[in-house]
């Protein structure tokens, strides 16, 4: 195990104590949604260090292949699906915005299930549009925990940016069962 990958467990690790505070914010208990908000910063910002660290020392790893996208999709489907749970939110997205990231996500891991099934080998890649897609629903979450009214166009562009990565993973997935 590297350091990059022990930095990426210790995101995954932050994921449940991110989600119940969360969940557990009400106008009463505003503590907690500061509490989450300064989770999901360290854990957007272990995202970058780990990357960063296995360029930097060449300890990129299939293991961190893997659990570097896992990480990543357990902390914002985590976040966007809690905020269905805070009625108490400032600016919440409407359903249909959460629908659009869970079922990209779904859609993603299904194709590469069925080409590894089909093909029986996987290449997994992410690509830019894939990238920008984290980049935009990370900065969307903390708007929305900042409650800051810039959340609402930005969960419009994150929805269309998500669909269109979306997209461009199914093609790529089809193009591998070829």
């Amino acid at each position: 195990m590297t350091l990059p990958n022990y930095i990426t467990l210790f995101r995954i690790l932050l994921v449940p104590f991110f989600f119940t505070a969360l969940v557990s914010y009400d106008s009463g208990q505003e503590s907690n949604r500061w509490i989450a908000l300064a989770l999901f910063a360290v854990a957007v910002s272990t995202d970058a260090l780990d990357g960063f660290l296995a360029r930097v020392m060449h300890k990129k790893t299939n293991l961190g292949r893997f659990l570097d996208p896992l990480a990543d999709k357990l902390l914002l489907l985590s976040g966007f699906l809690g905020i269905l749970f805070v009625p108490t939110l400032l600016y919440r997205p409407p359903l249909w915005v959460t629908v659009t990231i869970v079922f990209r996500d779904l859609v993603i891991v299904a194709g590469l299930v069925i080409v590894y099934l089909l093909n029986g080998k996987l290449h997994v890649r992410p690509n830019f549009l894939g990238k920008m897609t984290t980049a935009f629903q990370m900065f969307t979450f903390i708007a929305i925990l900042l409650e800051w009214k810039m959340a609402i166009p930005l969960w419009y562009t994150t929805a269309g940016i998500t669909i269109l990565s979306g997209i461009t993973y199914v093609a790529r997935d089809l193009d591998q069962l070829k």
